[in-house]
């Protein structure tokens, strides 16, 4: 599970705006059968680590994209909003629970046309946004 994401989550949970923003909440890898819209999920991309010679990890550097879903272009893309400028509200060192963040920002933001794959055939929108942030977990 990603790290990243993972704090990204929690930061984002005491955020001004959240339950506005994604009503059906935010959640690793899928969201839960009979969730509300929109809602977001998250993976992880990649994951590269620096070591001291030692092989104690120094920090840690994650790409992670988080998935908006809502039943309209402008409703997912208004939450993908949201959840870019709380990120880009405080781009540098900033301790969130147990990790140290020493930078994050927003790479990419992409939008597309889904199908849920429970065969009802609702067509929804998502825009994916890809993170990018180096921590330290404590």
């Amino acid at each position: 599970m990603s790290q990243l994401g993972k704090t990204a989550r929690e930061y984002l949970l005491a955020r001004t705006g959240y339950a506005a923003a994604l009503p059906g909440g935010i959640h690793p890898d899928t969201n839960p059968v009979g969730g509300s819209m929109p809602y977001a999920t998250y993976q992880q991309i990649s994951r590269t680590r620096a070591r001291d010679v030692a092989g104690n990890v120094l920090a840690t550097t994650e790409r992670v994209q988080f998935t908006v879903v809502a039943m309209t272009r402008a409703a997912a893309q208004t939450s993908a909003q949201w959840i870019a400028d709380q990120i880009r509200a405080t781009p540098s060192r900033q301790s969130v629970g147990s990790v140290l963040i020493f930078q994050w920002q927003v790479d990419d933001e992409t939008s597309s046309a889904e199908v849920f794959d429970d065969g009802s055939d609702e067509a929804a929108r998502t825009v994916d946004i890809d993170l990018t942030g180096t921590y330290k977990e404590s």
